[in-house]
This record gives C-alpha cells, sequence and structure tokens, in this order.
C-alpha cells in the first residue's frame, strides 16, 4: 500500500488484517482507506463481515421482500440512539461513521429499482419506506416538558450526557409520531451543542430531510 497507495483492494485487505491482528495502527489505516475507498460500505462489511455472516444465513433471506428489509433498516437505524450511548468496545468515530452511510446507500439503490417501474412510482420511489415505518410505530402523544433557556454556568459532563440522551429520545418520539421537521429541528440543535459529534449529527439531519421531502410528495 505505500507502493500503490490507490490499490484499492490491496488497502481494504491490509486494514483487514490490521483489524483482525488488533494492531495498533488499524485506526490510522482505517482513516486512509476510508478516503481512498469509492464505495464505504464494502469497507465496512469486510471488517466486520462476521457481524452479519449469521444474518446472510437466515434460511428464507432470499425471499425477504424489499419491505421486510426496509423496516429492518429502519429498525436498525432507531436502535442507533441506544446504541450510540453504549458504543463497543473498540469501535471508532470512522467506523460509526461508514455504518451509518450505509443506510443511505441502501435507500437510494432501493430508490432507483422503484424509479425503474413507472414515472408515478418514480416521484414517490420511498412511499413504501415512510409507509411501513409508520405502521410499526407506537401510538404516543407525548408533549415535550418546557425547556427553559438558561444554563448553569458549569454544567457537569454526566448532566450534559444526561440531557443529550432525553432529547434524542424525544426526537425518536417525534420521528415514530410522524413529526419529522420537529425531530429535525431538535437533531440540529445537538449538532450545535454538540461539535464533536457533527459527522453523526449530520447523518441523522440528512435522514430525516429525506423523509421530510418524501412526505410533501404525497401530498
Amino acid at each position: 500500500v505505500e507502493t500503490y497507495p490507490y490499490f484499492q483492494t490491496g488497502r481494504l485487505l491490509y486494514t483487514k488484517g490490521l483489524h483482525l491482528t488488533g494492531d495498533p495502527k488499524y485506526g490510522d489505516e482505517l482513516g486512509k482507506a476510508a478516503l481512498f475507498c469509492a464505495d464505504r460500505s464494502r469497507l465496512f462489511y469486510l471488517i466486520h463481515s462476521e457481524r452479519y455472516e449469521e444474518l446472510l444465513q437466515q434460511p428464507g433471506r432470499d425471499s425477504m421482500s424489499e419491505k421486510d428489509r426496509t423496516e429492518a433498516l429502519l429498525d436498525s437505524y432507531l436502535q442507533s440512539f441506544e446504541e450510540k450511548k453504549n458504543p463497543e468496545p473498540g469501535t471508532s468515530p470512522i467506523e460509526e461513521h461508514i455504518a451509518s452511510a450505509d443506510y443511505f446507500a441502501y435507500l437510494e439503490s432501493l430508490g432507483e429499482e422503484i424509479g425503474a417501474s413507472s414515472d408515478q412510482r418514480q416521484r414517490l420511489q420511498h412511499q413504501d419506506i415512510i409507509d411501513a415505518f409508520i405502521e410499526n410505530a407506537d401510538n404516543l402523544n407525548i408533549r415535550p416538558a418546557p425547556v427553559t433557556q438558561e444554563k448553569p454556568p458549569q454544567e457537569e459532563p454526566e448532566a450534559e450526557v444526561e440531557n443529550e440522551f432525553l432529547t434524542e429520545t424525544l426526537a425518536k418520539i417525534y420521528i415514530k409520531q410522524k413529526k419529522y421537521e420537529q425531530a429535525l429541528t431538535i437533531i440540529k440543535q445537538l449538532s450545535l451543542n454538540f461539535p464533536k459529534k457533527s459527522a453523526y449529527f449530520a447523518d441523522q439531519i440528512r435522514f430525516l430531510e429525506y423523509l421530510i421531502i418524501n412526505e410533501k410528495n404525497k401530498k
């Protein structure tokens, strides 16, 4: 990889080897591989293929409908709220960003397949995704408590983490209630309050904007 840094296959295999051996250079090399890799989803699945081996070998997976796969994807997306609070040991921010990017890669590929059928379905290419998401949403009607504008002069780190978790939980409730614009406002505010996690929140913002656009196309 030093002689041919743009040799994608060699760099992917080299990064995979560092991951398997627990080499301390793995984190730095992963960042380089993400830059040189044309498809980051391949990089992610190559490194963590063992996590998905059981899922890929499940009977009847080939006959799984697009709706079922979409529901599984959205369920996994919502679970990322909890997984981010308790990340797996050894998972770097780069890996988290690559994983979240797979949601949009899947949505885009699914949209192309649906759009090929007719012009009308192309206009509402992700309608099945939205409908499946709403059908599984809990029938909740929770009003958020008033948010005070005053902040203590020195807030403890534990309090910051708790506030972030509660706010993300509220955003998740809004998503289940189909109130995407309210959820988008919360996530944007979190991105400003926690700049170190801007990459994570950027993916959340893109996802919600995607849902809002499709919701407007329904009307």
